[in-house]
C-alpha cells in the first residue's frame, strides 16, 4: 500500500486502527481505478475529521467506494470483507487477507508493484499462525501456504513393461527420423498408454519431442564417459513415457490457447465457448449461458492488456482461468443485483419506508450507500419517480442516479441542521446533488437561505428539504440578486437624470420597474426632481 500511495501508513501495531476510517482504503482505490473512485470523493481525505472528532458514518463511503472499485477490477468477491468489517473491525484478518489478495491480483494485471517479499524479515509464532488461521477459517478461508512440496509420487503403471517400454523407443525412433507422419503413427500405439493426443497436432508434436530429446541428450553428454554402457539407463538419452505425454500436453495447451485467442480477435461468441471447453485447458465452470459475458470480458481484458503492452497480446493458460472465474462471479452478481432491484421495486410500491430502505441497502443491489434514516426520503421520492416510469419499475441505472442523489440530499439536510454555512457551501458544491444554476459568488447566500429554510420545514414538522426545495431555493436566491442588481442600474439611472437637470427625464427614471418604487404620480414630477436635487445636494455637501 505504501508503494502504491506513496506516502506513510501507521506502524504495525496501529495499522488495523487506522484502516477503520477507509481513507487509506479510499486513496488505493483511486490507485488501481481512478475512474471509480476520485480524491474529491474520498471523504475527510486528510483525516482532520477523524483526528479531531473520530469515527464518523460518512467515513464508510470510503470503505464502500474501495469494494466498489475492487469489483471493477474483477477481484472475485469470496475475498471482499463487509463494511463492518473494516468500520468495526468485526474481522481485520480477513481486510488484510483481502488485500493481501488484491495486491497478488493487480501486479498479475500490470496495475502495480510485486507485494515485498517479508520472508525472513518477519517472525511469527506458532501460536500466532494458529490464530490467523483460526480467525480465516471462521470464514471459510484457507491459510495462504508459506511453502510448497516439492512433487508428486505417481503410481505404478498396471501394463505390461516390456510392451510399453517397447511403444517408447519406437517413438524416439520416429521422432529421429523428422517426419511428423511417422511419429503421430508410433504416438497412437496404444501400449503407449497416451492421452489426447491429435492427428491435426502431428507437426507440433514432432517438433517438440525434436526439441525436448535434443536437450536432453545434451544434458546428458557429459555423464557418458564416466559411466560404463553396462551401467547406463537407456532413458538418460531417450525421453520417458511421461515426458513424452508432457510434450503432448503442453502442445494440445498451445493449440487451445490460440483457439481461445483467435475466437476473442474473431468475436465469434460460439468459437469461443468451444475453446473454452477443449480438453487440454481443463478450465473449471466454464458455463454455456455465460458465454456472452465471456466474450465481452475477454475483449475487455485483451484491450486492457494491450493498452499497458503498448501492442496485440494473446492470453494465456492461467488468464483465461482467472476471467472465466471472474466473469462467472459476475454473472451471478448481475443475477443477484437483478432480483434485489425486483425486490426493491416491489418494496417500493407496498409504501413500506424501512422495508425499502432496508433493500436498497443490499450490498446484491450494487447501489451507492444508504442512510437508514432518510428512508422516508427514499420512499417518497423513489414512488414518485416509479409513478412516472410505469409498469416495469425502476431499472438499477435510475436507482444508481436516484440512490446517489437521495444520498445526498440527506446528508444536506444533516449538514444544515449544524447551522455552519461554510459545511453546507462544502456539501453543495462536492457531492452529486447536480444543482443547476449555481454561482460560485452566491454559495454563501444559498447556505443562509437554506439553513432558514430548513428551520423553517422543521418547524412545519417537515422531515426533510427535497432535491426540488433545495433547487428552488436557489432560483430564488439567484432572481433576488437579480433583481438587486437591476435596482442598483435602476437608481444609477436616477441620479444621471437629476445630474441632468431634466425633471422629465427624472420622471422616467423612477418610472423604470426594475427600480421597484410606487406610488410615482406624473402629475408631480417637477416636485419629485425638486425635492430629490434638494436631498442629493445635502448628501453630497462637504462638512468644513
Amino acid at each position: 500500500m505504501e508503494a502504491c500511495l506513496e506516502e506513510d501508513l501507521p506502524p504495525t501495531t496501529e495499522l488495523e486502527e487506522g484502516l477503520r476510517n477507509g481513507v487509506y482504503l479510499g486513496k488505493l482505490g483511486t490507485f488501481f481505478a481512478p475512474k471509480m473512485v476520485s480524491v474529491k470523493k474520498i471523504y475527510d481525505r486528510d483525516q482532520t475529521r477523524y483526528k479531531s472528532t473520530g469515527l464518523h458514518f460518512r467515513h464508510t463511503d470510503n470503505t464502500v467506494q474501495w469494494l466498489r472499485a475492487m469489483e471493477s477490477t474483477g477481484l472475485p468477491k469470496i475475498f471482499y470483507p463487509e463494511t463492518t468489517d473494516v468500520y468495526d473491525r468485526k474481522n481485520m484478518p480477513k481486510v488484510v487477507y483481502c488485500i493481501h489478495a488484491l495486491s497478488l491480483y493487480l501486479y498479475k494485471l500490470g496495475i502495480a508493484p510485486q507485494i515485498q517479499d517479508l520472508l525472513g524479515k518477519v517472525a511469527f509464532t506458532e501460536e500466532e499462525i494458529s490464530h490467523m488461521r483460526s480467525e480465516l477459517e471462521k470464514y471459510g478461508i484457507q491459510m495462504p501456504a508459506f511453502s510448497k512440496i516439492g512433487g508428486i509420487l505417481a503410481n505404478e503403471l498396471s501394463v505390461d513393461e516390456a510392451a510399453l517400454h517397447a511403444a517408447v523407443i519406437a517413438i524416439n525412433e520416429a521422432v529421429d527420423k523428422g517426419q511428423a507422419s511417422v511419429t503421430m503413427g508410433a504416438l497412437m500405439n496404444p501400449n503407449a498408454m497416451l492421452k489426447n493426443t491429435q492427428e491435426t497436432l502431428a507437426q507440433d508434436y514432432q517438433d517438440t519431442m525434436s526439441r525436448a530429446k535434443a536437450h536432453k541428450e545434451h544434458q546428458s553428454s557429459g555423464r557418458r564417459a564416466s559411466v560404463s554402457s553396462v551401467e547406463r539407463d537407456v532413458y538418460e538419452e531417450l525421453l520417458t513415457q511421461q515426458e513424452i505425454q508432457g510434450c503432448t500436453d503442453l502442445v494440445n495447451v498451445q493449440a487451445a490457447v490460440r483457439h481461445v485467442n483467435q475466437a476473442v480477435l474473431a468475436q465469434d461468441e460460439g468459437s469461443l465457448l468451444a475453446g473454452l471447453r477443449l480438453q487440454a485447458l481443463a478450465l473449471l465452470g466454464v458455463l454455456e449461458a455465460n458465454s456472452h459475458w465471456y466474450m465481452e470480458h475477454f475483449s475487455n481484458y485483451c484491450q486492457h492488456k494491450a493498452k499497458d503492452g503498448g501492442q496485440v497480446m494473446l492470453l494465456e493458460r492461467e488468464e483465461i482461468q482467472k476471467v472465466v472465474s471472474s466473469c462467472n462471479d459476475f454473472a451471478e452478481a448481475e443475477k443477484r443485483k437483478l432480483n434485489a432491484v425486483a425486490s426493491i421495486n416491489k418494496a417500493i410500491r407496498l409504501g413500506d419506508a424501512q422495508q425499502t430502505a432496508e433493500e436498497l441497502g443490499n450490498p446484491e443491489a450494487q447501489l451507492p450507500i444508504v442512510y437508514p434514516t432518510a428512508a422516508n426520503l427514499y420512499q417518497a421520492e423513489l414512488f414518485s419517480l416509479q409513478l412516472q416510469g410505469g409498469r416495469s419499475g425502476l431499472s438499477h441505472e435510475e436507482l444508481s442516479v436516484a440512490v446517489e442523489m437521495l444520498s445526498a440530499v440527506a446528508v444536506l439536510n444533516e449538514v444544515l441542521d449544524t447551522k455552519d454555512p461554510q459545511a453546507v457551501t462544502e456539501q453543495l458544491t462536492d457531492s452529486p446533488l447536480g444543482f443547476s444554476n449555481m454561482d460560485q459568488d452566491h454559495l454563501n447566500r444559498y447556505a443562509d437561505t437554506l439553513i432558514g429554510l430548513r428551520a423553517e420545514a422543521l418547524g412545519e414538522a417537515k422531515e426533510f428539504l427535497t432535491w426540488n426545495d433545495v433547487q428552488k431555493c436557489i432560483d430564488k436566491v439567484n432572481a433576488r440578486v437579480h433583481e438587486e442588481h437591476e435596482r442598483i442600474i435602476a437608481i444609477a439611472e436616477i441620479n444621471e437624470a437629476l445630474n441632468s437637470g431634466d425633471f422629465e427625464q427624472t420622471l422616467e427614471a423612477l418610472l423604470l420597474p426594475t427600480a421597484q418604487l410606487s406610488g410615482v404620480n406624473r402629475a408631480t414630477a417637477k416636485h419629485y426632481h425638486d425635492v430629490l436635487q434638494d436631498a442629493k445636494s445635502l448628501l453630497c455637501q462637504v462638512p468644513w
